[in-house]
């Protein structure tokens, strides 16, 4: 079975970088794949595949949790956001994922004998890079 970290780490974690991928790449921001690769901290290559979709789970994100993804897009656009920052949000964005079972459901898809009702990996408190 797989944990939540390995979820979140092959399956969340890239669908929400897709989904800022995107986001930044659109008419409104204009940001070409090589500067989103430098602020994401990931390749231009990754980022090559997460705009053709052809990496990364499409998932069809909640409004709650789009609405975030645009406003770091704003945030990394508009201001000079230090990598622990961009970090910070993806963190949130996470957090937020969890907390509306979105792992759950992902959960079901890649592995089966997990219960419909299972609500387990909804469980969370907070981000621990937060300021306390």
């Amino acid at each position: 079975m797989k944990s939540p970290c390995e979820l979140v780490v092959w399956y969340l974690l890239p669908a929400i970088r897709s989904e800022l991928a995107k986001e930044l790449k659109t008419e409104k921001f204009r940001f070409k794949q090589t500067e989103i690769a430098e602020k994401l901290g990931v390749t231009p290559a990754a980022v090559s595949l997460y705009i053709s979709k052809k990496r990364a789970p499409d998932f069809k994100f909640s409004g709650n949790i789009k609405e975030k993804i645009k406003a770091i897009a704003k945030r990394i656009a508009y201001e000079d956001l230090s990598e622990f920052e961009i970090m910070q949000n993806l963190c949130v964005i996470c957090i937020e994922a969890r907390k509306t079972y979105l792992l759950c459901e992902i959960h079901r898809s890649v592995e089966s004998g997990i219960p419909e009702k299972c609500k387990y990996w909804g469980k969370i408190e907070k981000c621990m890079c937060e300021k306390h």
